[in-house]
């Protein structure tokens, strides 16, 4: 089951932190592994375990982690801060994601896990697209929103419809 966090961040901190990811020069090709480069997106590996490839968006991403944790704990949700992972995303409409599951068969398949996901980008529309669908359920969090949920339950990003390119937000977390 997912569960989304409502209003844990202001729209001026999600134009600060998408202004400053938009001009990076981290963006990689990585993802999703195991795909040929026309399936890949643009992602930008912020942290991995103790390695933090951006130290700047490191900062912020993590700021931003201890907002959506704050905000949780007052609507009753567990976000953990064991961090494993974190990195930005950016989609259109020219990729379409595929339904797949995280982390079935490496290094994490035996560590109990939740991943965290949000839009960075502060005017981002519902009738754009770019949700998220979890175990057959559409999600459309809005901007400012932050889905939590079990990345070994089938997932994918909804299609987008806009030529608008859509930056998220995940985190790999320790749950246990």
């Amino acid at each position: 089951m997912a569960t989304i966090v409502k209003n844990c961040c202001t729209s001026l901190f999600l134009d600060f932190f998408k202004h400053q990811v938009t001009k990076s020069r981290k963006w990689n090709f990585n993802y999703p592994m195991g795909k040929p480069f026309e399936d890949k997106h643009a992602k930008i590996d912020v942290i991995q375990g103790d390695t933090m490839h951006d130290e700047f968006l490191g900062g912020v991403s993590m700021s931003l982690l201890m907002m959506i944790h704050e905000t949780a704990k007052k609507q009753n949700v567990n976000v953990p801060l064991d961090l494993l992972f974190c990195g930005i995303s950016m989609k259109d409409k020219h990729r379409e994601d595929n339904l797949h599951t995280d982390h079935e068969k490496d290094e994490l398949q035996d560590t109990p896990i939740i991943k965290l996901l949000g839009i960075l980008n502060s005017d981002w529309k519902k009738s754009w697209g770019g949700g998220f669908e979890h175990g057959g359920i559409l999600h459309s969090p809005e901007p400012g929103d932050f889905i939590v949920f079990d990345p070994r339950v089938p997932h994918k990003a909804q299609d987008i419809f806009v030529d608008n390119k859509r930056i998220a937000i995940d985190w790999t977390i320790r749950n246990g």
